[in-house]
């Protein structure tokens, strides 16, 4: 397969910059996302990579390779796009096949490569069948199927999923993994769905208009998010952001008033900021239970019973609303008068530029 590396691209259309300075190294045979909003320009920066957009200014390496003036047909790459374009009136061996024919592969060779890759995908029973009597899960198999036979160097995909129904979209993730194990295959692939992010990634690039906001696996966007908004964005329950003021900092940490007088203290550097700063304290919906003691009185607005979890919207006292996720077997009721745990160790601060606050480090031998 191939290493792709982004030197400095930038993409202007006319004096209107989209995507602005991207640095980024994808190894060899790495699972790589490209997530954010619709507008921040994951799907451009993805068509740059194709050679269908043209690069404004930087470098685009493949295997070291500076491949800006290489066309799309020479880069090695193959892309799978929302729309399956499949040719209707042909098999689905033969829409797999057809790239291969046009470029002279010989019968021989084209039929083993489609049956390979209808093995790799479980298209065997359908390949003398038409699109149109496939399910989208099958006709979407059918377009990397179709990428596949071509032996690209790096796969593209750009939203391949977003057509397809929320059962059919958790099974074609799966398969999409197990595709990119067995391939041992580079990929890149563009959504705007975190979850689906999470849970494929290798390594996961957030943007936002056109800038790279943190680049990291799942497990480190979620626990150290670098900023407010890759905090607010990676996570399904959002994070809940309380807006508060540092109370007092020491070697433990920082100590955090919000809402109604409560205090929170998390275990983060201090440095750059002191008593009295306005911040933002960001609280995972699984970091907070309802306990007598706890730190931040409401009152539940409604409870979201999810079979193997509940999630509480509690109003607070500011009337804020927060979202607290519970086991599904917990017994609270809409309307009932609740006060929350905070734990303040799973809990993240963020200063007055959005920027978060390093947690500090534990040490087993420490005091």
């Amino acid at each position: 397969m191939a290493t792709l590396n982004l030197r400095n691209i930038r993409k202007s259309y006319g004096p209107v910059e989209t995507i602005k300075g991207v640095d980024l190294d994808i190894a060899d045979q790495e699972f790589v996302v490209f997530v954010g909003p619709s507008g921040c320009g994951k799907s451009t920066l993805l068509r740059m990579i194709a050679g269908l957009e043209e690069i404004t200014s930087g470098d685009l390496m493949i295997d070291g390779k500076r491949v800006n003036d290489v066309g799309p047909a020479d880069r090695g790459l193959a892309m799978v796009f929302q729309s399956y374009a499949l040719y209707p009136h042909m098999t689905v061996r033969n829409n797999m096949a057809f790239a291969l024919k046009l470029a002279g592969v010989p019968k021989e060779e084209r039929d083993r490569k489609v049956d390979e890759a209808a093995r790799i995908l479980q298209l065997g029973p359908y390949l003398d069948r038409t699109p149109k009597e496939l399910s989208g899960g099958q006709r979407q198999r059918v377009a990397i199927g179709r990428s596949i036979v071509r032996n690209p160097r790096v796969f593209l995909f750009d939203e391949p999923l977003s057509n397809l129904d929320a059962a059919l979209r958790g099974q074609m993730r799966i398969e999409l993994a197990r595709l990119h194990e067995e391939l041992a295959a580079t990929m890149v692939y563009v959504t705007h769905d975190q979850v689906e992010a999470m849970t494929m990634a290798d390594k996961i690039v957030v943007l936002q208009s056109g800038v790279v906001e943190q680049v990291g696996s799942p497990l480190e966007l979620y626990h150290h998010p670098a900023n407010l908004f890759v905090g607010g964005f990676i996570g399904s329950p959002r994070m809940n952001m309380l807006p508060g003021r540092i109370a007092h900092v020491d070697r433990t940490g920082v100590a955090v008033d919000v809402a109604g007088g409560a205090r929170i203290v998390v275990p983060a550097e201090s440095t750059n900021v002191a008593a009295g700063n306005p911040v933002t304290l960001g609280i995972r919906p699984e970091a907070m239970r309802p306990e007598p003691a706890g730190q931040l009185a409401g009152e539940v607005l409604l409870a979201e019973r999810l079979g193997g979890l509940t999630l509480l919207h509690v109003t607070l006292t500011d009337g804020q609303v927060v979202v607290v996720q519970l086991e599904g077997s917990d017994s609270t009721r809409p309307h009932q008068p609740v006060r929350l745990l905070v734990d303040g160790e799973a809990c993240h601060v963020f200063n007055e530029a959005g920027r978060a606050l390093p947690h500090l480090e534990r040490h087993p031998l420490a005091a």
